[in-house]
């Protein structure tokens, strides 16, 4: 090999194995800090994420309120946090149409003022028996604010 072709192969602009791992490197910290700051947001963004369902299934109720013109009740759990599931059923009726747990992340549910039944219900009309404010609370200490009105419409704080 002649020196011209050494030269060629050395300006082929490979990496060497020490560049790869320098590189490697640097990525996995960046990533693992990364990883932490994210893991310190979770609380919150379950949260949102609870918080949305929950309207989402309240106007859910009140879908199927208007849609099939019978009562219709979202039932929250009366000793939370022992127990987390709320539910979605034809009031009167024992079945439910849907059950939700609530995350680990909620640390408490305050309905305020409280409801008959701790439930709310849906007219055929869709509106609802009593209005409420229903607050989420995360192991943070922050809150949503999910606001009943007596029309029906229901909107986060």
């Amino acid at each position: 090999m002649n020196r011209a072709e050494s030269y060629n192969l050395k300006s082929c602009g490979a990496f060497t194995l020490v560049e790869f791992l320098v590189v490697t490197a640097i990525i996995g910290i960046i990533a693992g800090t990364g990883v932490s700051f994210l893991k310190s947001f979770q609380p919150d963004i379950q949260l949102n994420g609870v918080a949305r369902n929950l309207l989402s299934d309240l106007r859910y109720a009140q879908q199927l309120s208007v849609a099939e013109q019978i009562e219709y009740c979202l039932q929250f759990p009366v000793n939370f946090p022992q127990d987390r599931k709320y539910k979605i059923f034809q009031c009167g009726q024992s079945q439910s149409v849907k059950e939700v747990s609530l995350s680990e992340e909620i640390a408490d549910l305050t309905i305020d003022p409280s409801l008959t039944d701790n439930e709310v219900r849906y007219n055929p009309y869709g509106a609802v028996k009593e209005s409420t404010d229903i607050t989420l609370e995360n192991t943070k200490g922050n809150t949503k604010t999910i606001k009943v009105e007596p029309s029906g419409f229901v909107k986060i704080k």
